[in-house]
């Protein structure tokens, strides 16, 4: 969706002339490089900067003492067509029109890659997504000779992955050497590059070996639940063979596979140890940017921000989902990492409750240009300067209604029937999180609506139910959650993008394995 169609021009005009009445208004020399890192499916206590215990991704944990850590960055939902729209535009689905993938994102958003381009940056992108790529207009603002297609196709095997290809996608590859060292020769010359892609998408065995799991297991003996290579060559056949039953109908998968106890502890065990050997991966990919950034003479001028789409469920014997994400707005899908890390910024701990479409005006506020009045989202870098107090914001977040060829092929899936039982935004649940308090609007039929609350400071596995109708502070948020879902059901349907054909749209979902 390069290029500028009729409905598209209003809008480019509008961000155009927003920019042009704040010219000359700021004189502090912006980065020259803006560069949002933004892999899918990373789970952040999974990482150094979230757990001190972590010892198996050092990129991240050098970048955060440099970086400004965001500790309670809450996503709009755990479906990343949804949320990376949410992170590309700075609004909520009501607005940017996708409530479910794979879908276009329409030309009447603005997307911070126009925002920048109309700020004089050259843009790029790096386009490893299938939900989220180019072609479905996640690359608005973007010149298609700067479009690089980094996309990774499932393997059902799996089969280890051709040597280099990761690597492809990391970024850290001839173009984008290239744009570095053009940088570094031209003094005058800005570029915003947006990164979207995966290695630790689920079945995450597709992207690293048995061997290089077991490799992560003697490495990190601290990370690896004890996991043994045999248990590896036992389990992860079961893993693949079963993982959409036990994401969508677990009951049901448990009893067919005849899990005891200690199996089903001995298979979540190697199902998080391949996770966590992929996240590692990613960490040394996301570390080979950085030092080539800072190779390039750039670390100065360059603003780095490293985030992700959503989180990942890795077993909790309470969940409805134990594995997966994208139905459930558990904290572990909901909660991910944001770190930024820019010229004069001070390392900091960001405590306050942010939101996934805060990223895009706050990378335009920490370059010192204006906001798109199209974003919903709030600019944080007066409070990451000093300059004000951090805002009080809360986050709300829904689950993602699933189209038809997904229903079709799940409609055995009885768990998940109940949650969702036809792509209708009436069924949506909706969450908010107000400091350390976490509503969520549910529904599981046969039961019907209810409200939850639970202390993720002091409960993140939703042990403990606090939902007391008569607190003011709890039934004010509750009535919230009624209102965001019904913005996002009158919004539904409205024309934006439109729908891709059933062969296009099955091949997107085949690519990271999502049907069968």
């Amino acid at each position: 969706m390069a290029g500028c169609s009729s409905r598209a021009r209003p809008r480019l005009a509008l961000l155009l002339g927003t920019l042009v009445a704040a010219c000359g208004h700021e004189s502090t020399p912006r980065p020259r490089l803006v560069l949002l890192y933004a892999p899918c499916t990373v789970r952040k206590d999974f990482l150094a900067p979230y757990d001190a215990r972590v010892h198996s991704t050092p990129a991240l944990a050098a970048f955060a003492r440099q970086s400004a850590v965001f500790g309670a960055h809450v996503t709009e939902t755990a479906q990343s067509g949804v949320a990376f729209a949410s992170l590309l535009t700075g609004t909520h689905a009501d607005r940017h029109g996708v409530y479910f993938h794979p879908a276009p994102l329409a030309e009447d958003n603005v997307t911070l890659a126009e925002a920048f381009g109309a700020a004089g940056y050259t843009t790029w992108f790096w386009s490893g997504q299938p939900m989220a790529s180019a072609t479905l207009g996640y690359g608005q603002g973007v010149a298609p000779e700067h479009v690089l297609e980094r996309e990774l196709r499932f393997q059902p095997d799996p089969q280890p992955l051709a040597p280099g290809t990761l690597e492809k996608m990391a970024a850290d590859d001839d173009e984008f050497r290239a744009l570095l060292a053009d940088l570094a020769a031209h003094p005058q010359a800005h570029a915003f590059v947006q990164v979207c892609f995966t290695v630790s998408h689920e079945p995450y065995h597709q992207y690293v070996s048995p061997a290089e799991i077991a490799a992560f297991c003697e490495r990190f003996p601290g990370e690896a639940r004890g996991v043994t290579p045999a248990e590896i060559e036992r389990w992860l056949p079961v893993y693949e063979q079963h993982r959409h039953r036990l994401n969508w109908d677990f009951p049901a998968a448990r009893a067919e596979l005849a899990l005891g106890d200690e199996d089903l502890e001995r298979l979540a065990a190697v199902i998080e140890v391949a996770y966590r050997a992929a996240l590692a991966q990613l960490d040394g990919f996301f570390g080979d940017v950085l030092a080539a950034i800072d190779a390039a003479g750039l670390a100065d001028e360059a603003l780095v921000a490293f985030t992700s789409d959503h989180g990942e469920l890795l077993w909790r014997a309470n969940a409805l989902f134990p594995w997966t994400h994208g139905m459930e707005l558990a904290p572990e899908e909901l909660y991910v990492p944001w770190l930024v890390r820019a010229p004069g910024l001070a390392p900091q701990a960001y405590a306050s409750v942010t939101r996934s479409i805060d990223v895009f005006p706050t990378l335009l506020g920490l370059c010192r240009l204006p906001v798109p009045p199209t974003v919903v989202g709030t600019d944080l870098s007066p409070a990451l300067r000093g300059e004000e107090r951090a805002p009080e914001r809360q986050a709300f977040s829904h689950n993602s209604t699933l189209g038809e060829r997904r229903l079709e092929r799940f409609a055995d899936m009885d768990v998940l029937k109940r949650v969702m039982p036809a792509p209708d935004p009436a069924r949506l649940w909706t969450s908010v999180r107000a400091g350390p308090l976490f509503l969520r609007r549910q529904r599981v039929d046969p039961d019907g609506w209810r409200t939850v609350a639970y202390d993720h400071a002091r409960d993140p596995g939703e042990l403990h139910d606090v939902f007391d109708p008569k607190d003011a502070i709890q039934a004010a948020l509750a009535a919230e959650l009624e209102r965001c879902q019904t913005r996002l059901v009158q919004a539904y349907g409205r024309e934006r993008g439109g729908e891709l054909d059933e062969e296009a749209a099955l091949e997107r979902l085949r690519a990271l394995g999502y049907v069968r």
